[in-house]
């Protein structure tokens, strides 16, 4: 499943890169993150070196990172069609082992920390957008999410690691498109803006449902 939605995306990044100017063909890319969602792990990790602890809050709607590409279709003048694929991360401090070192009895060489811990997803969406000024469109759509929350060192037995899956999601979308930014350009110049975004949907693990509705804010680019 993860490797068709990126697969998906990477294909409607090349169509609509090849098309004409003229062509109702756009390419999409997007940078944002997103906060919400029920909490999926709530620990902490320890310095190996100085004993000094650091806590962990991972949520089923938090993203610190997300990186979307996808393709939009002109229907008219006012309205698009747009399907996108996104990866989107958020975690602690990565563990390594290291080395252990008997003369001064500390771990030495990369992060000291004995558990690092990391939720990714990748998420399929398609949604209907409608122009209500040159600047400003409002969008609708559908969603469809993975997810795989991993462990290392001593948060590798954590009881809800391993693979999330999502009921069928929905969006909410707000844009603006900055300056001469018109999406519908007959010139077909290159757009960008931000955007504001709530998502509904419900990740699944080992029979245990988790809320991953969230809110998020991104940077956007037509091209």
């Amino acid at each position: 499943m993860l490797k068709k939605v990126v697969l998906l995306g990477a294909l409607l990044v090349c169509q609509a890169g090849a098309q004409a100017d003229e062509s109702p063909w756009r390419g999409y890319a997007a940078l944002g993150m997103t906060a919400g969602g029920d909490t999926l792990a709530k620990t902490q990790v320890t310095d190996r070196q100085t004993g000094e602890t650091e806590n962990i809050d991972l949520r089923a709607g938090r993203v610190l990172g997300s990186l979307t590409l996808g393709a939009e279709y002109r229907v008219s003048e006012l309205v698009a069609l747009r399907a996108t694929g996104s990866y989107g991360r958020q975690g602690t401090t990565q563990y390594q082992k290291g080395t252990f070192n008997p003369d001064t009895q500390r771990y030495e060489g990369g992060y000291s920390y004995d558990g690092g811990l990391s939720f990714s997803t990748l998420s399929g969406e398609l949604t209907c957008l409608f122009s209500v000024t040159p600047a400003i469109r409002i969008g609708v759509g559908a969603r469809q999410s993975v997810g795989e929350l991993t462990g290392t060192g001593s948060l590798a037995s954590l009881s809800n690691t391993g693979s999330y899956s999502a009921s069928p999601g929905s969006v909410v979308e707000l844009q603006y498109l900055f300056g001469k930014s018109n999406r519908h350009s007959e010139e077909g110049e290159p757009a960008w803006g931000i955007n504001l975004r709530a998502v509904r949907e419900t990740f699944t693990n080992k029979g245990t449902e988790f809320n991953a509705d969230h809110v998020g804010i991104g940077l956007i680019g037509y091209f």
